[in-house]
């Protein structure tokens, strides 16, 4: 039986920080969900450069407010 809550999440959407960023993208690979979001130009995170498992776009800034405003962006369908 297909778990419900599967069919509710069509992707999900973050910056790949460290913490819950991670964590929610790492469930969704885990289950199988589809992922993405946006980050700094360099993959630049607090704890170094954000790995290549995360299916991440870089923006074309180092700073974090574009990465911001790009996954709000993203999250609402614009």
């Amino acid at each position: 039986m297909t778990n419900p809550i599967l069919r509710i999440v069509e992707r999900v959407i973050s910056g790949g920080q460290t913490g819950a960023d991670r964590s929610g993208l790492d469930a969704a690979i885990d289950l199988g969900l589809p992922h993405g979001g946006f980050c700094p130009k360099g993959r630049l995170a607090e704890d170094g450069v954000i790995p290549p498992r995360y299916q991440l776009e870089e923006t074309a800034s180092a700073e974090y407010d574009e990465r911001t405003r790009k996954n709000v962006e993203a999250a609402l369908g614009r």
